[in-house]
């Protein structure tokens, strides 16, 4: 009877050698499934968008705003998220919302946190909801200083996060909020006759990324801000308050400039974009800023190829 003999030391060690090398080609192999398959389902949630987009234009004959103006105050208030919510099969919670009261007066504020999963890219490790600090200015000067202002504790408002935002255009639209040269801007009313580049070649949303490289210190204060997208819509005296519901397409996915205003995505090398005609494609990062403006606008003649 032969006698069996065990693994010499030389053996393991080759034995482990080839398991780990084995296990080194298996899990870049498994990374690729798992994001294929959190891309193919942000890929969904821009398609529903646009489709819900679509639905509203049939039955409103126009797209939504991408804001609307604070029907008692005339600040900044409910998004193109909210406005959206019945076709998103969000009826419910669209009927509970009192859009002709402040967005976080007593009966919306509850909504605020609210996280749908409609709005949220699975590649976004972030956190659902996070605070939004909102600063409002005493107007009442303080005793014996001429026209000083006393700033105010600021409040903290918790509100979901949203991975997707509405295209304003390529220009920035903050000093002329209601002039944007792209589908979504402060009270407008567009149509898709408006679409005159073609409905192909122009956006209606993009993805965008949170970071802990957008927080910031907070006006010498023990507190940070984040550069939050959301679906509610602007918050009055917060900070950036309109780039949280919409952005410009002034920069590429990629560029490092692009700030707080742009788009970007954790997808490797590429970013999600909903197109008017109801499609949905990866932009590259690398895309060609001209091109990639081109895209923005509804209507400035452009031509845009090879994205």
């Amino acid at each position: 009877m032969r006698r069996r003999h065990a693994f010499t030391l030389i053996e393991l060690l080759v034995a482990m050698a080839i398991i780990a090398v084995l296990l080194g080609l298996l899990f870049p192999a498994v990374q690729a499934a798992r994001e294929a398959a959190r891309a193919t389902r942000c890929r969904n949630n821009l398609k529903q968008l646009s489709l819900a987009i679509h639905n509203y234009h049939e039955r409103t004959a126009r797209f939504p705003s991408g804001w609307t103006a604070h029907q008692q105050t005339g600040l900044q208030g409910w998004g193109w998220g909210a406005q959206l919510l019945p076709e998103l099969d969000q009826a419910t919670l669209f009927q509970r919302l009192r859009f002709t009261e402040s967005m976080t007066g007593p009966a919306n504020l509850p909504f605020l946190a609210l996280s749908l999963p409609v709005f949220l890219c699975p590649t976004n490790s972030s956190a659902d909801t996070d605070v939004v600090i909102v600063q409002k200015p005493d107007m009442m000067p303080l005793r014996g200083q001429l026209a000083a202002l006393h700033p105010p504790d600021p409040e903290l408002y918790t509100m979901a996060r949203a991975d997707y935002a509405a295209v304003s255009g390529s220009t920035d639209i903050v000093s002329q909020p209601d002039q944007g040269n792209g589908l979504f801007y402060l009270n407008s009313s567009l149509q898709l006759r408006d679409v005159t580049d073609g409905t192909s070649q122009t956006l209606l949303f993009g993805e965008r990324r949170v970071s802990e490289q957008s927080r910031r210190h907070f006006s010498g204060m023990n507190l940070t801000y984040i550069d939050l997208t959301v679906w509610a819509g602007v918050l009055p005296w917060c900070s950036d308050p309109v780039w949280r519901v919409v952005g410009a397409c002034s920069q590429p996915p990629g560029n490092t400039s692009r700030g707080f205003p742009g788009f970007a995505s954790q997808h490797p090398g590429s970013t999600f974009f909903a197109f008017a005609d109801g499609s949905v494609r990866q932009l590259s990062d690398v895309i060609d800023r001209s091109t990639f403006q081109a895209l923005a606008t509804r209507s400035g003649g452009e031509t845009a190829t090879d994205f």
